[in-house]
């Protein structure tokens, strides 16, 4: 399967409210995403003005090989805006649920199907590759949008993104959706999911099972309420489960999550998957007696696969296995049965002071007992 890997990090992760990005820090963040092999970035919204054009057009000067996607509402002003800021590629984002329609917009499916036409004619008028939005499709009528589908597919554009606007689709659900658009119209669809329900993810997945070929991601899940799907999850999950080869440099994925937080001002949870801290550390006696013999017996891929690293924690759940390999990188020799008083007075301190111990305190609670 040929999939698309689109990052809107800039767009939509940049909307996460109270995060800014410098234009350095956006043409940072899209080299990094070049350098794993991302294949496009949604860069902003140029209709902004002021500090988000600029960083768009500094974007375009920077001559990336990867494709550079403005995103737009449902105007031609936008998309002429976008257009005057040297991008080829647009997104067009438009309602496709009853509930944004009516209630939102006050109008028809009439007339968001011949927005759209007009749209997409327009931009295509301009040479631009275009994508379309089915914005709410969560909530929208099935039939509705297949029927959207096919005109999308006739106006021209080159790709439908069903966007979960609220994340409440599940798994089930998307598969379902995603299957009978794809057998209904063969326009290439792009998965757009939030995470309100912590459901992002694997409802990207299972867009992608039904025959999606796009896939929207940010870098650590950011973006509006609780973000859209993560992107080093969503690579981690279509090799590991889907079984795809995509070529995409997941060493990298380690330093891009760290600098966004950092750009970002949104630290990593430590129990994130993929890329948080916890993932490879071990404390339980009987999870470090395991990675030390065999690493994959409590890890699901080795560390160094996403560029981090593994590490032995001493707290209150350490065992003899774990204090004696700490001890012995501190150049200290001692055999496992000698360590069961070092053990327990370990347990006492980690408990009291509610943090892991340093290799230092560890060494010095073993001279304490000699």
């Amino acid at each position: 399967m040929s999939l698309m890997l689109e990052d809107s990090t800039l767009r939509e992760g940049e909307q996460s409210p109270g995060v800014a990005f410098s234009t350095e820090e956006k043409l940072t963040i899209a080299r990094m995403l070049q350098d794993i092999g991302i294949h496009a970035i949604e860069v902003g919204t140029p209709a902004m003005g002021g500090p988000e054009e600029e960083a768009i057009r500094a974007l375009v000067g920077a001559n990336l090989s990867i494709r550079l996607i403005g995103w737009n509402r449902g105007r031609r002003s936008d998309l002429e805006t976008s257009f005057a800021c040297g991008l080829q590629s647009v997104h067009i984002g438009l309602p496709s649920s009853d509930h944004h329609l009516n209630k939102k917009f006050k109008k028809s499916r009439e007339w968001v199907v011949e927005t759209m036409q007009e749209l997409v004619a327009y931009a295509k008028s301009q040479g631009a590759w275009v994508s379309v939005s089915a914005e709410d499709a969560g909530r929208a009528d099935t039939e509705f949008l297949v029927t959207y589908a096919r005109a999308v597919k006739e106006a021209g554009a080159d790709r439908l993104r069903i966007s979960d606007t609220i994340g409440v689709l599940h798994p089930f659900k998307t598969y379902e959706l995603i299957k009978t658009l794809v057998e209904a119209t063969d326009i290439p669809l792009q998965v757009h999911m939030h995470n309100d329900f912590g459901l992002a993810t694997a409802n990207t997945l299972a867009g992608i099972m039904a025959g999606a070929q796009h896939i929207h991601a940010t870098v650590n899940g950011l973006g509006e309420r609780a973000g859209i799907a993560a992107l080093d999850e969503v690579l981690m999950g279509l090799q590991f489960h889907l079984g795809l080869d995509l070529s995409v440099r997941t060493e990298g994925l380690h330093d891009l999550c760290e600098y966004v937080a950092r750009a970002s001002h949104r630290s990593i949870p430590a129990n994130k998957p993929i890329t948080g801290s916890a993932i490879f550390e071990h404390e339980s006696g009987i999870h470090v007696d395991g990675v030390l013999k065999v690493p994959d017996a409590f890890e699901p891929f080795p560390p160094e696969l996403v560029g981090a690293t593994r590490r032995i924690v001493i707290g209150k759940h350490t065992g003899s296995g774990a204090v004696q390999y700490v001890l012995q990188t501190q150049g200290i020799a001692v055999e496992r049965e000698q360590l069961e008083p070092i053990v327990q007075a370990i347990r006492y301190r980690a408990t009291e002071v509610k943090r892991p111990l340093t290799p230092d305190e560890v060494v010095q609670i073993y001279k304490s007992h000699q």
